[in-house]
Protein backbone atom coordinates (compact mmCIF):
# COMPACT_ATOMS: atom_id res chain seq x y z
CA UNK A 1 0.00 0.00 0.00
CA UNK A 2 1.34 3.43 -0.94
CA UNK A 3 1.49 6.01 1.85
CA UNK A 4 2.11 9.75 1.63
CA UNK A 5 3.08 12.12 4.41
CA UNK A 6 0.42 14.59 3.31
CA UNK A 7 -2.18 12.25 4.86
CA UNK A 8 -1.19 14.01 8.08
CA UNK A 9 -2.51 17.29 6.62
CA UNK A 10 -6.07 18.48 6.95
CA UNK A 11 -7.47 19.35 3.54
CA UNK A 12 -10.36 21.58 2.53
CA UNK A 13 -12.25 22.35 -0.67
CA UNK A 14 -15.57 23.62 -1.93
CA UNK A 15 -17.41 20.42 -2.89
CA UNK A 16 -20.25 22.01 -4.85
CA UNK A 17 -20.07 23.98 -8.12
CA UNK A 18 -18.89 27.57 -7.64
CA UNK A 19 -19.46 28.95 -11.14
CA UNK A 20 -22.89 30.40 -10.42
CA UNK A 21 -25.53 30.60 -7.73
CA UNK A 22 -27.24 27.82 -5.79
CA UNK A 23 -29.44 27.33 -2.78
CA UNK A 24 -26.73 25.43 -0.88
CA UNK A 25 -22.96 25.21 -1.13
CA UNK A 26 -20.71 22.81 0.78
CA UNK A 27 -17.20 23.31 2.11
CA UNK A 28 -15.61 19.99 3.11
CA UNK A 29 -12.74 19.35 5.53
CA UNK A 30 -10.94 16.03 6.00
CA UNK A 31 -8.02 15.16 8.25
CA UNK A 32 -6.89 15.08 11.87
CA UNK A 33 -7.54 18.78 12.55
CA UNK A 34 -10.92 19.06 10.82
CA UNK A 35 -12.93 19.30 14.02
CA UNK A 36 -10.41 21.62 15.72
CA UNK A 37 -10.64 24.02 12.77
CA UNK A 38 -14.44 23.87 13.01
CA UNK A 39 -14.14 24.76 16.71
CA UNK A 40 -12.40 28.03 15.73
CA UNK A 41 -14.89 29.24 13.12
CA UNK A 42 -18.30 27.68 13.98
CA UNK A 43 -20.55 29.13 16.68
CA UNK A 44 -23.75 27.34 17.68
CA UNK A 45 -26.83 28.78 19.32
CA UNK A 46 -26.30 26.72 22.49
CA UNK A 47 -22.61 27.58 22.71
CA UNK A 48 -21.33 24.04 22.23
CA UNK A 49 -18.18 23.42 20.22
CA UNK A 50 -18.10 20.91 17.29
CA UNK A 51 -15.57 18.80 19.26
CA UNK A 52 -18.31 18.19 21.83
CA UNK A 53 -20.77 16.79 19.28
CA UNK A 54 -21.28 13.07 18.69
CA UNK A 55 -20.38 11.69 15.30
CA UNK A 56 -22.73 11.79 12.32
CA UNK A 57 -24.80 14.69 13.61
CA UNK A 58 -25.89 17.99 12.05
CA UNK A 59 -25.91 21.32 13.89
CA UNK A 60 -27.24 24.82 13.22
CA UNK A 61 -25.08 27.88 13.75
CA UNK A 62 -22.92 30.59 12.19
CA UNK A 63 -19.50 30.82 10.63
CA UNK A 64 -17.73 33.84 12.08
CA UNK A 65 -14.52 35.73 11.40
CA UNK A 66 -13.71 37.22 14.78
CA UNK A 67 -17.10 38.71 15.76
CA UNK A 68 -18.42 39.15 12.22
CA UNK A 69 -20.96 36.65 10.88
CA UNK A 70 -19.89 35.25 7.50
CA UNK A 71 -22.83 32.90 6.92
CA UNK A 72 -25.67 31.01 8.56
CA UNK A 73 -24.89 27.30 8.16
CA UNK A 74 -25.54 23.69 9.02
CA UNK A 75 -22.43 21.85 10.19
CA UNK A 76 -22.10 18.07 9.86
CA UNK A 77 -19.64 16.17 12.05
CA UNK A 78 -18.39 12.73 10.92
CA UNK A 79 -15.67 11.13 13.00
CA UNK A 80 -13.19 8.52 11.77
CA UNK A 81 -13.22 5.74 10.79
CA UNK A 82 -16.79 5.56 9.51
CA UNK A 83 -16.43 8.33 6.92
CA UNK A 84 -15.75 8.66 3.20
CA UNK A 85 -12.00 9.12 3.74
CA UNK A 86 -11.78 7.16 7.03
CA UNK A 87 -10.62 10.45 8.56
CA UNK A 88 -12.50 13.05 10.59
CA UNK A 89 -14.72 14.98 8.18
CA UNK A 90 -16.57 18.25 8.67
CA UNK A 91 -19.01 19.54 6.07
CA UNK A 92 -20.21 23.13 6.25
CA UNK A 93 -23.46 23.66 4.33
CA UNK A 94 -23.88 27.34 3.64
CA UNK A 95 -25.63 29.49 1.06
CA UNK A 96 -24.58 28.73 -2.50
CA UNK A 97 -23.09 32.04 -3.54
CA UNK A 98 -19.42 31.85 -4.61
CA UNK A 99 -18.38 34.84 -2.48
CA UNK A 100 -19.68 33.31 0.77
CA UNK A 101 -18.25 29.86 0.02
CA UNK A 102 -14.81 31.27 -0.79
CA UNK A 103 -14.89 33.26 2.43
CA UNK A 104 -15.57 30.09 4.46
CA UNK A 105 -12.83 28.33 2.50
CA UNK A 106 -10.36 31.13 3.29
CA UNK A 107 -11.19 30.89 6.99
CA UNK A 108 -10.47 27.16 6.98
CA UNK A 109 -7.15 27.80 5.24
CA UNK A 110 -6.19 30.54 7.71
CA UNK A 111 -6.86 28.15 10.59
CA UNK A 112 -4.57 25.38 9.43
CA UNK A 113 -6.16 23.51 6.53
CA UNK A 114 -4.50 22.99 3.17
CA UNK A 115 -6.34 23.36 -0.14
CA UNK A 116 -7.17 19.89 -1.47
CA UNK A 117 -5.80 18.78 -4.81
CA UNK A 118 -8.21 17.43 -7.46
CA UNK A 119 -9.55 14.09 -6.29
CA UNK A 120 -7.68 14.13 -3.00
CA UNK A 121 -10.67 13.19 -0.86
CA UNK A 122 -11.22 10.05 -2.95
CA UNK A 123 -7.47 9.41 -3.06
CA UNK A 124 -7.46 9.38 0.74
CA UNK A 125 -10.38 6.94 0.72
CA UNK A 126 -8.21 4.71 -1.47
CA UNK A 127 -4.97 5.15 0.48
CA UNK A 128 -6.78 4.53 3.77
CA UNK A 129 -8.18 1.24 2.42
CA UNK A 130 -11.85 2.13 2.23
CA UNK A 131 -12.06 1.54 -1.53
CA UNK A 132 -9.79 0.03 -4.16
CA UNK A 133 -8.56 1.81 -7.28
CA UNK A 134 -11.38 0.47 -9.46
CA UNK A 135 -13.94 1.93 -7.06
CA UNK A 136 -12.03 5.21 -6.87
CA UNK A 137 -12.09 5.56 -10.65
CA UNK A 138 -15.81 4.75 -10.58
CA UNK A 139 -16.36 7.83 -8.39
CA UNK A 140 -14.95 10.08 -11.11
CA UNK A 141 -16.96 8.27 -13.79
CA UNK A 142 -20.17 8.64 -11.76
CA UNK A 143 -19.68 12.40 -11.46
CA UNK A 144 -19.20 12.62 -15.23
CA UNK A 145 -21.92 10.14 -16.24
CA UNK A 146 -24.18 11.48 -18.98
CA UNK A 147 -27.10 9.02 -18.85
CA UNK A 148 -29.08 7.12 -16.22
CA UNK A 149 -27.86 3.82 -17.70
CA UNK A 150 -24.19 4.70 -17.29
CA UNK A 151 -24.88 5.97 -13.76
CA UNK A 152 -26.57 2.65 -12.85
CA UNK A 153 -23.62 0.65 -14.16
CA UNK A 154 -21.12 2.82 -12.29
CA UNK A 155 -23.05 2.64 -9.01
CA UNK A 156 -22.72 -1.16 -9.15
CA UNK A 157 -18.96 -0.77 -9.63
CA UNK A 158 -18.81 1.73 -6.78
CA UNK A 159 -20.42 -0.92 -4.57
CA UNK A 160 -17.63 -3.30 -5.59
CA UNK A 161 -19.27 -5.49 -8.26
CA UNK A 162 -16.29 -5.39 -10.63
CA UNK A 163 -13.79 -5.47 -7.77
CA UNK A 164 -15.42 -8.62 -6.44
CA UNK A 165 -15.11 -10.36 -9.81
CA UNK A 166 -11.42 -9.41 -10.01
CA UNK A 167 -10.91 -10.56 -6.41
CA UNK A 168 -12.34 -14.02 -7.19
CA UNK A 169 -10.05 -14.36 -10.20
CA UNK A 170 -7.10 -13.37 -8.03
CA UNK A 171 -8.00 -15.91 -5.34
CA UNK A 172 -8.27 -18.73 -7.88
CA UNK A 173 -4.90 -17.82 -9.41
CA UNK A 174 -3.22 -17.64 -5.98
CA UNK A 175 -4.56 -21.10 -5.12
CA UNK A 176 -3.41 -22.39 -8.49
CA UNK A 177 0.13 -21.00 -8.29
CA UNK A 178 0.43 -22.24 -4.70
CA UNK A 179 -0.37 -25.77 -5.86
CA UNK A 180 2.04 -25.53 -8.80
CA UNK A 181 4.92 -24.21 -6.66
CA UNK A 182 4.40 -26.93 -4.05
CA UNK A 183 4.45 -29.54 -6.83
CA UNK A 184 7.75 -28.08 -8.09
CA UNK A 185 9.32 -28.04 -4.62
CA UNK A 186 8.06 -31.45 -3.51
CA UNK A 187 7.80 -33.37 -6.76
CA UNK A 188 9.34 -36.49 -5.14
CA UNK A 189 6.81 -36.59 -2.33
CA UNK A 190 3.74 -38.81 -2.39
CA UNK A 191 1.33 -35.88 -2.58
CA UNK A 192 -1.57 -35.49 -4.98
CA UNK A 193 -1.10 -32.39 -7.12
CA UNK A 194 -3.24 -30.87 -9.84
CA UNK A 195 -2.84 -32.58 -13.20
CA UNK A 196 -1.96 -30.58 -16.30
CA UNK A 197 -5.53 -30.97 -17.51
CA UNK A 198 -6.88 -29.56 -14.25
CA UNK A 199 -4.44 -26.64 -14.45
CA UNK A 200 -5.52 -25.91 -18.01
CA UNK A 201 -9.18 -26.00 -17.00
CA UNK A 202 -8.64 -23.48 -14.18
CA UNK A 203 -6.66 -21.20 -16.51
CA UNK A 204 -9.28 -21.51 -19.25
CA UNK A 205 -12.08 -20.60 -16.82
CA UNK A 206 -10.28 -17.44 -15.68
CA UNK A 207 -9.29 -16.49 -19.23
CA UNK A 208 -12.99 -16.61 -20.15
CA UNK A 209 -13.89 -14.50 -17.11
CA UNK A 210 -11.42 -11.77 -18.10
CA UNK A 211 -12.55 -11.89 -21.73
CA UNK A 212 -16.13 -11.37 -20.54
CA UNK A 213 -15.07 -8.40 -18.41
CA UNK A 214 -13.22 -6.88 -21.39
CA UNK A 215 -16.33 -7.26 -23.55
CA UNK A 216 -18.37 -5.66 -20.79
CA UNK A 217 -15.95 -2.72 -20.69
CA UNK A 218 -16.26 -2.25 -24.44
CA UNK A 219 -20.03 -2.34 -24.20
CA UNK A 220 -20.02 0.09 -21.28
CA UNK A 221 -17.78 2.40 -23.27
CA UNK A 222 -20.77 3.12 -25.52
CA UNK A 223 -22.79 4.41 -22.53
CA UNK A 224 -19.83 6.42 -21.24
CA UNK A 225 -18.44 7.98 -24.42
CA UNK A 226 -21.43 7.62 -26.74
CA UNK A 227 -21.32 7.16 -30.49
CA UNK A 228 -20.79 9.50 -33.43
CA UNK A 229 -23.28 9.39 -36.28
CA UNK A 230 -22.64 11.21 -39.57
CA UNK A 231 -25.48 12.13 -41.92
CA UNK A 232 -24.24 12.33 -45.48
CA UNK A 233 -25.60 12.39 -49.01
CA UNK A 234 -25.86 14.66 -52.02
CA UNK A 235 -27.25 18.21 -51.60
CA UNK A 236 -30.94 18.79 -50.87
CA UNK A 237 -31.87 15.22 -49.89
CA UNK A 238 -33.00 16.25 -46.37
CA UNK A 239 -29.88 15.84 -44.25
CA UNK A 240 -30.56 18.92 -42.14
CA UNK A 241 -34.23 18.01 -41.82
CA UNK A 242 -33.20 14.58 -40.56
CA UNK A 243 -30.89 16.11 -37.93
CA UNK A 244 -33.70 18.38 -36.76
CA UNK A 245 -36.11 15.43 -36.64
CA UNK A 246 -33.70 13.34 -34.55
CA UNK A 247 -33.03 16.09 -32.00
CA UNK A 248 -36.56 17.54 -32.19
CA UNK A 249 -35.18 21.02 -32.71
CA UNK A 250 -34.51 23.38 -35.62
CA UNK A 251 -30.74 23.24 -35.12
CA UNK A 252 -29.88 23.22 -38.84
CA UNK A 253 -31.15 25.67 -41.43
CA UNK A 254 -33.54 23.89 -43.77
CA UNK A 255 -33.97 25.18 -47.31
CA UNK A 256 -35.00 23.87 -50.73
CA UNK A 257 -31.84 25.52 -52.11
CA UNK A 258 -29.10 22.89 -52.60
CA UNK A 259 -25.92 23.46 -50.59
CA UNK A 260 -27.43 25.43 -47.70
CA UNK A 261 -25.25 23.54 -45.21
CA UNK A 262 -21.60 24.51 -45.75
CA UNK A 263 -20.09 23.39 -42.43
CA UNK A 264 -20.49 20.34 -40.20
CA UNK A 265 -23.30 20.97 -37.68
CA UNK A 266 -23.35 18.60 -34.70
CA UNK A 267 -25.69 18.01 -31.79
CA UNK A 268 -25.59 15.50 -28.92
CA UNK A 269 -28.68 13.86 -27.48
CA UNK A 270 -29.61 10.45 -26.03
CA UNK A 271 -31.23 7.43 -27.64
CA UNK A 272 -32.09 4.73 -25.11
CA UNK A 273 -29.48 6.07 -22.68
CA UNK A 274 -26.71 6.14 -25.29
CA UNK A 275 -25.20 9.59 -25.90
CA UNK A 276 -25.35 10.14 -29.66
CA UNK A 277 -23.54 12.96 -31.45
CA UNK A 278 -25.14 13.47 -34.84
CA UNK A 279 -23.24 15.43 -37.49
CA UNK A 280 -25.07 17.07 -40.37
CA UNK A 281 -22.60 17.52 -43.22
CA UNK A 282 -22.40 19.51 -46.42
CA UNK A 283 -23.72 17.80 -49.53
CA UNK A 284 -21.18 16.00 -51.70
CA UNK A 285 -20.98 16.61 -55.44
CA UNK A 286 -22.77 19.96 -55.82
CA UNK A 287 -21.59 21.79 -58.94
CA UNK A 288 -20.51 25.41 -58.40
CA UNK A 289 -19.88 28.09 -61.04
CA UNK A 290 -17.40 30.64 -59.68
CA UNK A 291 -13.89 29.76 -58.52
CA UNK A 292 -14.65 31.07 -55.03
CA UNK A 293 -17.73 28.86 -54.78
CA UNK A 294 -15.76 25.85 -56.03
CA UNK A 295 -13.08 26.50 -53.42
CA UNK A 296 -15.67 26.72 -50.63
CA UNK A 297 -17.40 23.57 -51.87
CA UNK A 298 -14.10 21.72 -51.83
CA UNK A 299 -13.45 22.80 -48.22
CA UNK A 300 -16.99 21.73 -47.25
CA UNK A 301 -16.57 18.31 -48.83
CA UNK A 302 -13.21 17.82 -47.10
CA UNK A 303 -14.91 18.51 -43.76
CA UNK A 304 -17.64 16.04 -44.69
CA UNK A 305 -15.10 13.31 -45.48
CA UNK A 306 -13.31 14.05 -42.21
CA UNK A 307 -16.61 13.72 -40.31
CA UNK A 308 -17.27 10.39 -42.06
CA UNK A 309 -13.83 9.12 -41.01
CA UNK A 310 -14.50 10.09 -37.35
CA UNK A 311 -17.94 8.48 -37.22
CA UNK A 312 -18.98 5.16 -35.74
CA UNK A 313 -22.15 4.98 -37.84
CA UNK A 314 -23.03 6.68 -41.12
CA UNK A 315 -26.53 7.55 -42.30
CA UNK A 316 -26.47 7.67 -46.09
CA UNK A 317 -29.59 9.54 -47.15
CA UNK A 318 -31.10 9.54 -50.64
CA UNK A 319 -34.16 11.31 -52.07
CA UNK A 320 -36.94 8.95 -53.16
CA UNK A 321 -38.33 11.54 -55.57
CA UNK A 322 -35.13 11.75 -57.63
CA UNK A 323 -34.19 8.08 -57.47
CA UNK A 324 -30.57 6.96 -57.59
CA UNK A 325 -28.32 9.39 -59.43
CA UNK A 326 -24.64 9.28 -60.40
CA UNK A 327 -23.92 11.47 -57.37
CA UNK A 328 -25.57 8.90 -55.09
CA UNK A 329 -23.50 6.10 -56.61
CA UNK A 330 -20.27 8.08 -56.20
CA UNK A 331 -21.08 8.70 -52.54
CA UNK A 332 -21.93 5.01 -52.08
CA UNK A 333 -18.52 4.11 -53.57
CA UNK A 334 -16.80 6.50 -51.14
CA UNK A 335 -18.65 5.05 -48.16
CA UNK A 336 -17.88 1.46 -49.15
CA UNK A 337 -14.16 2.30 -49.07
CA UNK A 338 -14.51 3.68 -45.55
CA UNK A 339 -15.82 0.29 -44.36
CA UNK A 340 -18.10 1.92 -41.76
CA UNK A 341 -21.41 0.73 -40.37
CA UNK A 342 -23.87 2.43 -42.71
CA UNK A 343 -27.66 2.79 -42.65
CA UNK A 344 -29.27 3.59 -46.01
CA UNK A 345 -32.16 6.03 -45.48
CA UNK A 346 -34.63 6.71 -48.29
CA UNK A 347 -36.15 10.09 -47.41
CA UNK A 348 -39.20 12.13 -48.49
CA UNK A 349 -41.65 9.22 -48.65
CA UNK A 350 -44.36 11.79 -47.82
CA UNK A 351 -44.11 12.95 -51.46
CA UNK A 352 -45.38 9.54 -52.58
CA UNK A 353 -43.23 9.84 -55.65
CA UNK A 354 -40.86 6.96 -56.39
CA UNK A 355 -40.29 3.35 -55.44
CA UNK A 356 -38.01 2.67 -52.45
CA UNK A 357 -37.56 -0.97 -53.48
CA UNK A 358 -35.92 0.13 -56.71
CA UNK A 359 -33.46 2.26 -54.71
CA UNK A 360 -32.68 -0.60 -52.33
CA UNK A 361 -32.17 -2.93 -55.31
CA UNK A 362 -29.76 -0.55 -57.09
CA UNK A 363 -27.66 -0.20 -53.94
CA UNK A 364 -27.83 -3.82 -52.72
CA UNK A 365 -24.26 -4.61 -53.83
CA UNK A 366 -22.85 -2.10 -51.38
CA UNK A 367 -23.86 -4.32 -48.43
CA UNK A 368 -25.02 -1.52 -46.15
CA UNK A 369 -25.72 -2.78 -42.64
CA UNK A 370 -29.37 -1.69 -42.64
CA UNK A 371 -31.94 0.37 -44.53
CA UNK A 372 -35.18 2.25 -43.88
CA UNK A 373 -37.63 4.67 -45.47
CA UNK A 374 -38.64 7.86 -43.71
CA UNK A 375 -39.96 11.39 -43.96
CA UNK A 376 -37.65 13.67 -42.00
CA UNK A 377 -40.07 16.58 -42.51
CA UNK A 378 -43.05 14.76 -40.96
CA UNK A 379 -40.96 12.53 -38.65
CA UNK A 380 -42.27 9.32 -40.19
CA UNK A 381 -40.20 6.27 -39.05
CA UNK A 382 -37.75 8.44 -37.10
CA UNK A 383 -38.32 6.28 -34.02
CA UNK A 384 -37.50 3.17 -36.06
CA UNK A 385 -34.34 4.82 -37.36
CA UNK A 386 -33.29 5.54 -33.77
CA UNK A 387 -33.78 1.85 -32.93
CA UNK A 388 -31.58 0.86 -35.87
CA UNK A 389 -28.85 3.25 -34.68
CA UNK A 390 -28.90 1.71 -31.19
CA UNK A 391 -29.00 -1.87 -32.53
CA UNK A 392 -26.07 -1.19 -34.81
CA UNK A 393 -24.06 0.36 -31.97
CA UNK A 394 -24.72 -2.51 -29.53
CA UNK A 395 -24.84 -5.44 -31.99
CA UNK A 396 -21.32 -6.73 -31.22
CA UNK A 397 -22.39 -7.19 -27.58
CA UNK A 398 -25.79 -8.82 -28.11
CA UNK A 399 -24.51 -12.08 -26.64
CA UNK A 400 -23.93 -10.24 -23.35
CA UNK A 401 -27.63 -9.49 -22.88
CA UNK A 402 -28.61 -10.01 -19.26
CA UNK A 403 -31.30 -8.64 -16.92
CA UNK A 404 -28.51 -7.83 -14.44
CA UNK A 405 -26.37 -5.11 -16.02
CA UNK A 406 -23.71 -5.60 -13.34
CA UNK A 407 -23.03 -9.01 -14.87
CA UNK A 408 -22.45 -7.77 -18.39
CA UNK A 409 -21.62 -4.06 -18.56
CA UNK A 410 -18.85 -2.06 -16.95
CA UNK A 411 -17.75 1.56 -17.27
CA UNK A 412 -13.98 1.68 -17.41
CA UNK A 413 -11.06 3.47 -18.98
CA UNK A 414 -8.02 2.84 -21.15
CA UNK A 415 -5.79 2.06 -18.16
CA UNK A 416 -8.10 -0.69 -16.93
CA UNK A 417 -8.52 -2.14 -20.40
CA UNK A 418 -4.76 -2.24 -21.04
CA UNK A 419 -4.03 -3.88 -17.69
CA UNK A 420 -6.73 -6.51 -18.27
CA UNK A 421 -5.35 -7.22 -21.76
CA UNK A 422 -1.90 -7.70 -20.23
CA UNK A 423 -3.39 -10.05 -17.59
CA UNK A 424 -5.16 -12.00 -20.32
CA UNK A 425 -1.97 -12.37 -22.37
CA UNK A 426 -0.09 -13.71 -19.35
CA UNK A 427 -2.78 -16.27 -18.58
CA UNK A 428 -2.89 -17.38 -22.22
CA UNK A 429 0.90 -17.77 -22.15
CA UNK A 430 0.55 -19.87 -18.99
CA UNK A 431 -2.11 -22.02 -20.68
CA UNK A 432 0.03 -22.52 -23.80
CA UNK A 433 3.06 -23.56 -21.76
CA UNK A 434 1.02 -26.29 -20.04
CA UNK A 435 -0.52 -27.36 -23.36
CA UNK A 436 2.99 -27.78 -24.81
CA UNK A 437 4.04 -29.83 -21.75
CA UNK A 438 6.75 -27.34 -20.85
CA UNK A 439 8.07 -27.11 -17.31
CA UNK A 440 5.45 -25.82 -14.90
CA UNK A 441 7.97 -23.12 -13.92
CA UNK A 442 6.99 -21.26 -17.12
CA UNK A 443 3.33 -21.54 -16.19
CA UNK A 444 4.04 -20.27 -12.65
CA UNK A 445 6.05 -17.33 -14.02
CA UNK A 446 3.18 -16.19 -16.24
CA UNK A 447 0.61 -16.58 -13.45
CA UNK A 448 2.79 -14.37 -11.24
CA UNK A 449 2.89 -11.75 -13.99
CA UNK A 450 -0.91 -11.96 -14.26
CA UNK A 451 -1.23 -11.47 -10.49
CA UNK A 452 1.06 -8.43 -10.68
CA UNK A 453 -1.23 -6.96 -13.34
CA UNK A 454 -4.28 -7.60 -11.18
CA UNK A 455 -2.54 -5.79 -8.32
CA UNK A 456 -1.93 -2.87 -10.66
CA UNK A 457 -5.62 -2.92 -11.63
CA UNK A 458 -6.93 -2.71 -8.05
CA UNK A 459 -4.16 -0.39 -6.85
CA UNK A 460 -2.25 -2.81 -4.64
CA UNK A 461 0.95 -2.47 -6.70
CA UNK A 462 0.32 0.84 -8.48
CA UNK A 463 3.06 3.45 -8.28
CA UNK A 464 2.66 7.04 -7.14
CA UNK A 465 3.00 8.49 -10.64
CA UNK A 466 0.02 6.49 -11.92
CA UNK A 467 -2.06 7.47 -8.89
CA UNK A 468 -1.32 11.15 -9.47
CA UNK A 469 -2.40 10.81 -13.11
CA UNK A 470 -5.65 9.08 -12.11
CA UNK A 471 -6.73 11.47 -9.36
CA UNK A 472 -5.71 14.61 -11.25
CA UNK A 473 -8.72 13.95 -13.51
CA UNK A 474 -11.14 14.45 -10.60
CA UNK A 475 -12.78 17.72 -9.68
CA UNK A 476 -11.55 19.59 -6.61
CA UNK A 477 -13.74 18.70 -3.63
CA UNK A 478 -14.11 15.02 -4.49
Amino acid sequence: MITKNYLEDTIVAISTPVSGEGGIGIVRLSGPDSILIADKIFFSKNGKKPSEYPTHTVHYGWIKEEDKIVDEVLLTIMKAPKTYTREDIVEISGHGGPIVLRKILDLCLKNGARLARPGEFTERAFLNGRIDLLQAEAVCDLIRSRTSRSASIIVNQLKGELSEKIKKIKEELINLISNIEVSLDYSEEDIKFLSNEEIKEILKTNIEKIEKILKGLKKGKIYKEGIKVCITGKPNVGKSSLLNALISDDRSIVSHIPGTTRDVVSETFCIKDIPVTVMDTAGIGLQRNSEDEKFLQKLSEEKTLNAIARSDIIIFIVDISSGITEQDLEIADTLSKENKKTILVVNKIDLKNGNPEEIFDKLKNYNFFDSITCSALYKINIDKLEEKIVNLATKPFSELASPDISETEFIGNTRQEQVLIKTLENLKNAFDSVRKNESLEFCALNIRLALDSIGELTGETTNEEILDAIFSKFCVGK
